[in-house]
């Protein structure tokens, strides 16, 4: 069994950079498996917004992990929820045109295995495979337990944020 830092240094999790303004704390950290890796290089790139924003999702995911480990309060609007628990210890976090999957192993650490466009998973119901897609990357990797945090409550993983009112 191994630590986050110990999976890190041996190549199996990559520790994603925020790239934090200068004298901005990291106080959440997203981990990353090398199948997301390799998604970010190759796919990521060359989606674009299906909602006609400004922003692409590249731009988009970097706007929500600069939010997500810099602390800042993770709004929760009664359409869009960032964060949401798809059960069996899996989470989604969201942009307009990005959804990240992965679990909490400690509250503000994130593990992120998955990632697809919100339209691509929509559209061919990708949900359940990638649910499963990560229960079963958790499952192989040698990480010391509990592996995840239980429960479907966002205030039990994640520090600082607004529900509606």
């Amino acid at each position: 069994m191994a630590t986050l830092l110990h999976l890190a240094s041996q190549g199996k999790l990559v520790k994603l950079d925020p790239m934090l303004q200068q004298r901005v704390q990291e106080e959440r950290v997203i981990y990353m498996s090398l199948a997301l890796l390799d998604w970010m290089d190759k796919s990521l790139p060359k989606l674009l917004s299906q909602w006609n924003i400004e922003i692409s999702p590249q731009e988009q995911l970097a706007a929500f992990v600069e939010i997500f480990a810099s602390g800042k309060v993770l709004n929760y609007r009664h359409q869009f929820w960032p964060l949401n628990n798809l059960g069996s210890g899996v989470w989604e976090l969201k942009t307009a045109d990005l959804r990240v999957f992965g679990w909490f192993p400690s509250p503000d650490c994130f593990i992120a295995h998955r990632a697809d466009s919100t339209e691509r998973i929509k559209r061919h119901k990708l949900y359940a495979g990638y649910v499963g897609e990560v229960v079963r990357f958790r499952d192989q990797l040698e990480l010391d337990g509990p592996k995840f945090i239980e429960g479907e409550d966002p205030r039990v993983v994640v520090s600082n944020f607004s529900f509606p009112n």
